[in-house]
This record gives structure tokens, C-alpha cells and sequence, in this order.
């Protein structure tokens, strides 16, 4: 049985189902997330944003999902036999920020 369900949610102005949810990580909490569209071409114009504000349910460990709305950025599209499914993830997350800071001193 999967720990989170797929719900109606929002991304950007298009409208899936997905979750997102939150985890630790050794910078900081971390939220992340799948989106499956209802239509297959609507992807596309996910893809091309760079940045898209996520609206629906954020799971957290301890306690059941709470309705959030955050901006997001697309990581990867990964097709499923669903459909294809975007994995995205908050802009504001420790990790990339991390990235940036380890970029600039190479």
C-alpha cells in the first residue's frame, strides 16, 4: 500500500492529479513531488516554464496532507505506464541552493 495518494492538484494552470511531500535531507527540509496531467500534451508547456506554482496536497511524516501552494521547477519527466508523470521539486529547497554555492566555488 502506497504511503501517499494521487489527488487533484495544479500545476502551473494545468490540472492532474500528484502530491507533493516533504523530507529531510542532510541541508534541510526538502519538498518534492509528482504530477501526472490529464492530458499528455499539456506537458509540454510544463516543460518549457521555469517556474510553476504547485497547488495541492504536501504530505509530511507525522501528520496527515496539508493543502500548500509553493513554486516549483520541473526535474525530470518520466513516463509510466499511467502516463507520463513530471517530478518537481521547491524552489526554495536547500539542495539546489547548495549546488549554486558548490558551482561557484569550482
Amino acid at each position: 500500500m502506497s504511503m501517499y495518494e494521487l489527488q487533484d492538484v495544479t500545476l502551473g494552470d494545468i490540472e492532474g492529479q500528484g502530491y507533493a511531500f516533504k523530507r529531510s535531507t542532510a541541508f534541510g527540509k526538502a519538498r518534492r513531488g509528482v504530477f501526472f496531467p490529464r492530458d499528455e500534451e499539456d506537458l509540454e508547456k510544463l516543460e518549457n516554464a521555469e517556474t510553476l506554482t504547485f497547488t495541492g496536497p504536501c504530505y509530511y511524516r507525522t501528520r496527515g496532507p496539508r493543502d500548500r501552494e509553493f513554486e516549483v521547477a520541473i526535474v525530470e519527466v518520466v513516463p509510466t505506464r499511467f502516463g507520463p508523470r513530471a517530478d518537481f521539486e521547491a524552489i526554495e529547497n536547500p539542495d539546489p541552493v547548495r549546488e549554486t554555492e558548490v558551482e561557484a566555488e569550482a
